[in-house]
């Protein structure tokens, strides 16, 4: 009956969040639905030090676009892996960028501190920032979008990403 009790009250403190993360997910596939087979949404956004990334300037090539927070456990997970995949797939025409939305400094400090050689795009604070996230439904994190060397928006991944199915993607979009 001890533990009974607060697991209820835990439950029933936690249930307004469960409909509204339900929501958010249903909002991101609904996005994610739009954007497949279609043009990726253009943007420019800033990287940790002030260079602008345009996505129009990275045509012909494949990019993965992976949305991330530090406060996000799944995303800090999948951080070295795309990194590691950003350094050995560039010889091969793939820029894998991702995008912070997050505070700025406590993203690029998380890199730093990880020792994790990325470059990392800004799209600002949840309170005041996140118009490319919208722009492409990551309205839940992580969320990864494969973009072809046409700039047709060939998978989007909601949840931490596989290395395997993430290949995968990226191979079929560089044919």
């Amino acid at each position: 009956m001890k533990v009974a009790l607060p697991l209820a009250l835990l439950l029933l403190a936690a249930y307004p969040a469960i409909p509204a993360k339900k929501a958010a997910v249903e909002a991101s596939n609904a996005k994610t639905r739009n954007l497949l087979g279609n043009p990726a949404p253009d943007f420019t956004l800033p990287d940790f030090d002030g260079q602008p990334f345009s996505l129009a300037e990275h045509r012909n090539q494949v990019v993965v676009l992976a949305f991330w927070a530090t406060w996000c456990p799944p995303c800090r997970a999948e951080m070295p892996m795309f990194a590691r995949l950003q350094n050995e797939l560039a010889p091969q025409g793939v820029v894998i960028t991702p995008i912070a939305f997050d505070d700025p400094a406590a993203a690029k400090d998380f890199l730093a501190k990880k020792k994790l050689n990325v470059r990392s795009l800004s799209d600002g604070a949840p309170k005041d920032g996140g118009r490319v996230s919208a722009l492409f439904g990551a309205h839940v994190l992580p969320k990864t979008v494969v973009i072809d060397r046409n700039g047709i928006v060939v998978k989007a991944i909601l949840g931490k990403a596989s290395e395997s199915e993430l290949r995968a993607a990226i191979q079929a979009a560089l044919k």
